[in-house]
Parts: C-alpha cells; sequence; structure tokens
C-alpha cells in the first residue's frame, strides 16, 4: 500500500464543507453522511469553541479528510507504515500512548479510543489529515474528534485560558460553574438553565430568554482586544449526566428520549446519584429534551462554586476569596498542561499569544459576584435558582 498515495486521496461523491476555526479556515471531506451529522450536531449553535461555516476558500492552509476501509484494509495500512518507517510512540490524550510511525513527508498515527479495541488510523502530511477509519458508530467520532482537537490548539495558541468548569448564561452574561470532579458543576449548571429560563417548568426550550446552557466540563476564556473583562467560549464536549443528576433536576421522562450516545448498558452504576457511568447528550440534545437554549459564547458575569451532596444542608451565598483561588487554580489547564496529549496533528496557528495569568483573572473575579452553594434535592434547586437571581439583581 502507497501511503502517501492514500493521504491524497479525496473519495469521489464526498461531502465538502468549510469551517472558520476562529479565524482559521479548515476544509473537511467525508462521504459519511453520519460523520457530517455529527459534525454538525457537535458544533452548534455556530461559534462553539470558535468554529462556524464559512464560504468556499481556495487554499487553506488544513484539510481534513474522512476516508472508511474495512478492518483489513486498516490493518494493511498500518503494517505498511511499518515496514517503510521508524516506529515511535504518541500520547493521543493525557497518559494514554499508541504507535506512530515516521515516514518520509508523512506520519501514520494507529487511533484507538481508550474504551475499546476497534483500530483505526490518521495519516498526517503538511497541509492535510487523512482519518482512516471502520464504518462503524464509534468511527464516525474521529472526525468531529479531530476538529475539536484542532479547534481547541487553535483557541489555546490564541491565549485562551482553559477552566475545568460548566456554565450557564443569565441576563445575557455567562456564570462559570467551577468545582472538582464529582461536585456537581454539570447538574448545577444544566438545572439552574432550565429553572432560571422557565423551562423547568415546561416552556418550550427557553424560545426568547436570556438565560441558557452554554456547555460543559472545559470553558475557554479570553480578554477581548480592548482588555475590559473575558468572554467566555464553550468547548462542545457532551453534557455527562446520571440518573441521580436527572432526579435532583425532577427530569422523569428521558425513556422516552432517542439520543444518539445510547443509554448506559445494563449492569451500569448510571442510576447512582454519582455513579461513574453516565448518559451523554450533544449541545442538540440537551436543547432537544431538557428545554434550554443553548449558548456558545457570553461575557463572563459571575462565578458560581457549586456542591451537590444529597445529605448536605442547603447553603448560599458570597465564597471567600482564598477558597475562591483554591479551586479555580486546581481546576485551571495552562496552555502547557497536556490534557489533549502531545500536538500530534501539527496544528497550523497564526499567531501564538501567552493566555492571561492566573493572578490577573482572579483579581479581576473581585469585581464579580462569587457564589457558593450546597444542594441536595430539587426543592433545593428551585431555591438556589431564586437565591440566584436576587444575588446577581443587586
Amino acid at each position: 500500500m502507497n501511503v502517501s498515495a492514500l493521504a491524497e486521496t479525496e473519495p469521489a461523491g464526498a461531502i465538502t464543507r468549510y469551517l472558520l476555526v476562529r479565524d482559521q479556515p479548515l476544509r473537511v471531506v467525508t462521504t459519511s453522511a453520519e460523520a457530517d451529522g455529527l459534525v454538525t450536531e457537535t458544533f452548534w449553535p455556530p461559534g462553539m469553541l470558535g468554529v462556524s461555516e464559512t464560504s468556499a476558500v481556495s487554499e487553506p492552509p488544513l484539510t481534513v479528510i474522512d476516508l472508511t476501509r474495512t478492518p483489513a484494509g486498516i490493518e494493511e495500512l498500518l503494517r505498511a507504515a511499518e515496514d517503510t518507517a521508524v516506529r515511535g510512540t504518541y500520547e493521543l490524550t493525557r497518559h494514554y500512548r499508541l504507535p506512530r510511525y515516521d515516514g518520509d513527508g508523512w506520519t501514520v498515527f494507529t487511533l484507538r479510543d481508550v474504551n475499546s479495541d476497534e483500530t483505526a488510523a490518521l495519516i498526517r502530511t503538511e497541509r492535510t489529515l487523512t482519518v482512516v477509519r471502520p464504518r462503524t458508530g464509534l468511527g464516525d467520532r474521529w472526525l468531529t474528534r479531530v476538529i475539536r482537537d484542532v479547534a481547541t490548539r487553535v483557541a489555546k495558541a490564541g491565549g485562551s485560558l482553559v477552566l475545568h468548569s460548566s456554565a450557564f448564561v443569565h441576563d445575557h452574561g455567562a456564570c462559570l460553574v467551577i468545582g472538582d470532579s464529582g461536585a456537581g458543576k454539570s447538574t448545577t449548571a444544566i438545572a439552574l438553565a432550565r429553572l432560571l429560563s422557565g423551562a423547568g417548568s415546561g416552556d418550550e426550550a427557553g424560545a426568547g430568554s436570556r438565560t441558557g446552557w452554554m456547555g460543559n466540563d472545559r470553558m475557554h476564556l479570553d480578554q477581548p482586544s480592548d482588555g475590559d473583562g473575558y468572554r467566555v467560549t464553550a468547548c462542545p464536549l457532551p453534557l455527562a449526566i446520571n440518573k441521580g443528576s436527572l432526579d435532583v433536576m425532577g427530569v422523569t421522562d428521558f425513556r422516552s428520549w432517542s439520543v444518539r450516545a445510547g443509554f448506559p448498558p445494563p449492569g451500569s452504576d448510571w442510576d447512582r446519584f454519582q455513579g461513574e457511568d453516565k448518559l451523554k447528550l450533544s449541545s442538540q440534545e440537551v436543547g432537544r429534551y431538557l428545554g434550554v437554549r443553548v449558548v456558545p459564547n457570553a461575557p463572563l458575569a459571575a462565578v458560581l462554586l457549586p456542591r451537590v451532596d444529597l445529605d448536605a444542608g442547603y447553603s448560599f451565598g458570597p465564597a471567600a476569596p482564598d477558597h475562591t483561588a483554591d479551586v479555580i487554580k486546581r481546576n485551571c489547564f495552562s496552555l502547557d498542561d497536556n490534557l489533549y496529549g502531545e500536538d500530534w496533528l501539527n496544528v497550523p496557528v497564526r499567531r501564538r499569544t501567552a493566555p492571561p495569568s492566573l493572578d490577573a483573572f482572579l483579581e479581576h473575579l473581585t469585581k464579580l459576584r462569587v457564589l457558593r452553594c450546597s444542594v441536595g434535592s430539587a426543592a433545593d434547586l428551585a431555591r438556589l435558582a431564586d437565591d440566584f437571581r436576587d444575588a446577581v439583581r443587586r
């Protein structure tokens, strides 16, 4: 098999679209309607992680091609790479290393999800990333994953400060919900988005509301050119919640949902409040099934440090500066953090800017509402919505 020739292959009858990743164009080519649909569903609404549709570009700096092959064809590609190139390893995500093969003008990377034995590959050349994968549901996801990694690299090169956080929007301003894993960020953010918009009471998708849900687990913060405040942009990771979180929000009709990722299988612990197995909803599915408007970005207006604990009593009030600093420092992904592994895609960027310092960000928070809360029931969340609304109104 000729690896270079395969890297230059563009399938006949392909779907071609052009994306703008912040200010950088990206060309995407695939024959899979399922993979193309997943890209649309993930980067929705336009502007999620700074990604939106754009018109055709004659010389885009990077093209991503999505090819489907049989498992035997993928193994043949990997054998050909191994026979003609220098073998090494790379870090796909933190602490997860896979084989790579460095040839003359190309590198082949083995792709394998940490939870699956299904194998795919990616060929990297100077201007092209070619995904070679099986025609499966898992395979369809590699295109989205590569685009998300490209967008993240562009954002971080542009100076984004990345926080381990969820977020919702109220009165057009973003409220970061920051906390350690298991603190209840996702539950708190989506519950307040529903309740503050009225969607938790049966309104339709928060239509016309100044409130909405932004995203789950990771937010990018950028300073405008005038240096006035911060703008929050959501990373389109699925909302990962378990049945306990739905119970706390009073959501009972989930069995009727038709979700792309499916429900956790029998025997999983997703029905426990803090179970490890989660139901995963895309941003489109959040809007469809939880009835909230999804907002891709908004100016930073407040911070909430949550604790969701069925055995804890309700509390709400200002957060002490020392506590705020501790939580944020533990949950800040700096420019050098290898959350996404090494820059194996070698993403071309037009400029590199250092992110704002954490001290500068903490100093800015002294001008905003920084609150903390403890909730353990649907009644507590309803009370929190009222208290939050009153606190930011003052």
